[in-house]
């Protein structure tokens, strides 16, 4: 497996965090996560093939494109404005096997990719802590994704329907994808080093563990 998918959007990401971010906030973040996950995959293996998949090429997206593609030999943009699905299984028909990895994953390291791509199974599925699919190996081109609404789940019928063997990776690191304010407290946590934690700590973000359990804070905010 030489190929890796990575759905990408910069048009109002993470809408769930505009309450702690502001919007151009959110963009700056969402690519600096995004590069946090082409670091993990590239220091797995560094001649993959990994594919940036982005519903349209905005102005914006174009300039973010080619500085990621000046950072990263094997990084391409891919432009498709089919719904994810639609251009994932597109791409899952073409190639039949390849990893789909989300890009709001800041915790991922390679040493969690090594375990991942080194599971038996003709699907192997890494949960997300709300019941999403945050990672994907396909071996079996039939398989076909349906994301969104309980995918694991949805998922692991499919497999099941298919007759094909899906196997679970079950892993902390991989399982963060950063959604609401609580997934930022664990990138704080557990990101040091990471470039998107280093952004949220450069504008004020920290953990406050005066209370009886630790919540993130923002020393001072403009939205």
């Amino acid at each position: 497996m030489e190929k890796v998918v990575i759905p990408f959007k910069i048009t109002n990401p993470k809408s769930r965090l505009s309450s702690v971010l502001s919007i151009e906030e959110r963009v700056q973040f969402a690519k600096l996560m995004l590069l946090d996950v082409i670091d993990a995959v590239t220091g797995f293996k560094s001649n993959l093939e990994v594919i940036v998949l982005v519903p349209s090429e905005t102005n914006e997206m174009q300039e973010f494109r080619e500085e990621v593609e000046r950072l990263y030999d094997c990084v391409v943009f891919r432009e498709d404005r089919r719904d994810l699905d639609g251009a994932v299984n597109a791409i899952i028909e073409a190639e039949h096997e390849v990893a789909i990895v989300m890009s709001d994953l800041p915790l991922l390291t390679p040493q969690v990719l090594r375990r991942f791509f080194d599971c038996d199974g003709d699907i192997v599925i890494s949960p997300g802590k709300k019941g999403g699919t945050n990672m994907l190996l396909v071996r079996d081109g039939r398989f076909r994704v349906s994301y969104h609404y309980g995918s694991f789940i949805k998922h692991l019928k499919m497999a099941e329907q298919l007759g094909i063997k899906a196997t679970v990776f079950d892993s902390f690191y991989a399982s963060v994808d950063i959604d609401d304010e609580s997934d930022l407290l664990e990138l704080m946590l557990h990101g040091d080093g990471k470039k998107s934690w280093k952004f949220l700590t450069e504008i004020g973000f920290s953990v406050d563990f005066s209370r009886k359990e630790p919540a993130i804070r923002r020393r001072s905010r403009k939205l």
